[in-house]
C-alpha cells in the first residue's frame, strides 16, 4: 500500500462513535537528551472512553488518571520519554502509543505518541519579548492565545499581523501545547494565477493582509512541522496544483496514478482525496499501453506541477503517461498521454508565465499555544526545524514512523524556487511592529 501523504503515521485506528483525542500534549513538548525530570503528559478525549493508556515503544506502559469529564493526566519518566532516541531520530521520538480504552479493556483507537528532543544538534537561539504574550526567534513567532484553537485559524492568522506587517506570501500555522490530532493543510486566500483552472479570487484581507499573503499551511499537530521535509513542499504545492479541468485529470486534488504523481505531490488515493505516494515508474510500450516498474518516489516537483507553480516553461513540461486500473510492479496497463497543449487548450495558458512569476517566496511562522508560552528549548527546535526549509541539500528526515532521507524545497524544485523563512530580512522587509 503506498504511504499516505499526511496523518495515518499519527493515527493507528479510528474510532467507532467518535472515540478520538481532542487534544493532547507533552509539557515540555520538546525535552533535552539529559533531562531527568519527568514530563507531564495530558490528553482530551471525546465520547464514551473508560481509560487511557500509554503503552511504551520499547515495553512497560502508564496507565493515565482521570481527572475530569474526558481530561487524563500521566507523569512520564525523562528515561521512558527518550528510551531508544539515537540521531537519525532527527529530533523526535517514539514514546509509544495512546490507547483508548473501553471498559472492557478493550482498545477502541490507538494513536503514535512522539516527543521533539534537543540534542547537541539544536543551537541556542535569540528570543525577543515582545508586547501582548509574544516571543519571537529569527523565523518563528509564538503567541499565546487561549482562546484560539484549530477551529480558530482565521482569527490566529489576523493576530500574526499584529506583530509583523504584510510582507509574506504564506503563513505557517502550528498550533503546541496542546496540539491536535488531525492533518495538516494548506489553504489559498488569494489566486491571481490564471491558467491553473482556479478562479481569481482575494479573501486575504479577511485574514488580516492587504493583499500580500496567498496561502496558509495549518499543522494541528507541532511535531510535523520540519520545512525541510516534502510534505511541507507539498502542501506549499497546493497553492497552485491542481485545480485543471482536464477530464483525466479530475477528480484532484492530487494527480491519477501517472508519471506526474511519482513526484512530491503524489496520487490520490482511491476512493478519497488523500494523497498518498505513486513509487512506480511508467514507461509507454505502445500509445496505448505503458508498463510499470517499482521506483522510489522521486522527492522532486514533476514538469507539470513546476509548470503550474510557475518555475517551469511550458516548452520544458515532457508529455505525461496516465495509467487506468490498479498499478502494480511489471504490469502493462492501458494509458493515454497528455500534453501541456492539452492542459493550455483546456484552461488558458499560465499567467504570469515562468518567465516573469516569481521564485522566491517568503514564507512567515507563528505558533498558537493555548497553555502558556514556549519555553526556550521549545522556541529552539521549532527554530531549527525552520531553517532546515531553506537547505540547499539533502536532508535526513523522520514524519511519524516515516524516515529517510528528503529533498527540501529548493531540491524538490530542481534549484528553481526558493523559500525564505526569516520573519526580518532588509532591505525586502521592513521592521516589525510591536
Amino acid at each position: 500500500m503506498p504511504r499516505i501523504l499526511a496523518l495515518l503515521a499519527l493515527l493507528l485506528a479510528v474510532a467507532a462513535q467518535a472515540q478520538t483525542i481532542v487534544w493532547d500534549k507533552y509539557d515540555p513538548m520538546a525535552v533535552r537528551t539529559n533531562r531527568t525530570a519527568d514530563v507531564a503528559l495530558e490528553a482530551q478525549t471525546s465520547g464514551t472512553v473508560s481509560g487511557l493508556r500509554l503503552d511504551y515503544a520499547n515495553g512497560g506502559s502508564l496507565t493515565l488518571t482521570q481527572s475530569g469529564p474526558g481530561h487524563w493526566v500521566a507523569s512520564v519518566p525523562a528515561a521512558k520519554a527518550l528510551d531508544g532516541y539515537a540521531a537519525d531520530d532527527v529530533n523526535h521520538n517514539f514514546v509509544g502509543f495512546l490507547r483508548l480504552l473501553a471498559s472492557d479493556g478493550s482498545t477502541l483507537a490507538s494513536y503514535n505518541s512522539f516527543i521533539q528532543v534537543v540534542d547537541n544538534l539544536v543551537p541556542s537561539v535569540t528570543i525577543r519579548t515582545l508586547g501582548g504574550n509574544a516571543r519571537a526567534t529569527a523565523r518563528v513567532l509564538n503567541l499565546y492565545r487561549p482562546a484560539i484553537d484549530t477551529d480558530h485559524v482565521q482569527a490566529a492568522a489576523q493576530q500574526f499581523y499584529g506583530y509583523f506587517h504584510d510582507d509574506y506570501d504564506f503563513l505557517q500555522i502550528i498550533y503546541a501545547e496542546p496540539s491536535y490530532p488531525a492533518n495538516r493543510y494548506h489553504f489559498a486566500v488569494r489566486n491571481d494565477v490564471d491558467g491553473i483552472g482556479e478562479a481569481k479570487f482575494n479573501q486575504a484581507p479577511s485574514y488580516g493582509s492587504a493583499g500580500k499573503l496567498q496561502g496558509i499551511t495549518v499543522y494541528p499537530v507541532d511535531f510535523f512541522f520540519d520545512p525541510g521535509e516534502t510534505a511541507f513542499s507539498h502542501e506549499l504545492g497546493h497553492q497552485w496544483v491542481l485545480f485543471l479541468k482536464n477530464s483525466a485529470l479530475l477528480p484532484g486534488p492530487h494527480w491519477p496514478p501517472s508519471t506526474m504523481a511519482h513526484g512530491v505531490m503524489g496520487f490520490n488515493i482511491p476512493g478519497s482525496s488523500v494523497g498518498g505516494d505513486f513509487p512506480y515508474d511508467v514507461t509507454a510500450v505502445t500509445p496505448t499501453t505503458a508498463r510499470i516498474t517499482d521506483a522510489p518516489v522521486t522527492k522532486e516537483f514533476s514538469d507539470f506541477d513546476l509548470y503550474l507553480m510557475g518555475l517551469l516553461p511550458s516548452s520544458a513540461v515532457s508529455p505525461g503517461i496516465i495509467v487506468q486500473g490498479n498499478p502494480c510492479s511489471g504490469c502493462v496497463l492501458p494509458s493515454t498521454t497528455i500534453t501541456i497543449n492539452d492542459v493550455i487548450a483546456i484552461n488558458g495558458p499560465r499567467s504570469p508565465d515562468a518567465s516573469s512569476a516569481p521564485k522566491l517566496f517568503d514564507v512567515a511562522v507563528m505558533v498558537i499555544s493555548r497553555d502558556r508560552l514556549l519555553t526556550d528549548d521549545e522556541m529552539a527546535i521549532l527554530e531549527y526545524f525552520a531553517v532546515r526549509g531553506e537547505a540547499t541539500t539533502s536532508l535526513p528526515f523522520t514524519s511519524g514512523l516515516a524516515r529517510g532521507t528528503t529533498k527540501p524545497f529548493y531540491l524538490a524544485t530542481r534549484g528553481l524556487g526558493r523559500v525564505d523563512l526569516r520573519l526580518e530580512h532588509p532591505p525586502r522587509r521592513r521592521a516589525a511592529r510591536h
